[in-house]
């Protein structure tokens, strides 16, 4: 099963990589895809940084692993994307390949706003890793399994806001990553 890890990875951090690798560890997933969104119709966009180089500073967190990898197949699609038509495009393109939605927590507030999401709930096992501060029951869907994978200690956006203060964030962002992110994030 290929686990496809939906986000704006602005940026990725340590907690994404700590996620990915407790589904490979555990068995749920054999390989994850992070799966560089655009633009989270959900979600304002003015902070987020050009989705190039973001999918760059992606593919420098993963390297050398060869169970994960960046994947821009949203970057194609019009915007805003939706998943549900991702998840069509994906089955399409590889259509013996069986695949798993990896979620915070914090987007089960909002599922059933997703479009398509009883659609998604009926064709996809969904797997929902904890957020700080969340407390949302997966029973409402099926299909939805509540994973216990470490919870995650600095969002993107505290990345960011630390980088704004001037603090030090080689802690929190792997180590690969962390000159692009530098570069990037303090230009702006």
């Amino acid at each position: 099963m290929t686990g496809l890890f939906f986000g704006s990875f602005n940026p990725i951090h340590n907690g994404h990589l700590k996620i990915a690798q407790y589904l490979l560890y555990k068995g749920y997933c054999q390989r994850i895809w992070f799966v560089v969104s655009p633009h989270n119709p959900l979600k304002s966009d003015r902070s987020l940084l050009d989705e190039q180089k973001r999918l760059e500073i992606v593919k420098a967190a993963i390297r050398g692993d060869e169970r994960m990898q960046a994947c821009d197949v949203e970057f194609g699609l019009p915007k805003p994307s939706y998943t549900y038509a991702t998840l069509q495009l994906l089955k399409k393109k590889w259509p013996e390949e069986e695949f798993a939605l990896i979620i915070g927590e914090d987007n089960l507030r909002d599922f059933h706003k997703w479009r398509n999401a009883k659609e998604i709930v009926e064709n996809y096992r969904i797997l929902v890793y904890p957020r700080k501060g969340e407390g949302v029951s997966a029973s409402m869907w099926e299909n939805l399994f509540l994973i216990d994978a470490p919870l995650a200690d600095v969002s993107s956006t505290e990345i960011r806001e630390m980088l704004g203060e001037g603090q030090d964030i080689s802690p929190y962002v792997p180590q690969p990553a962390l000159p692009l992110i530098l570069n990037y994030y303090s230009v702006k």
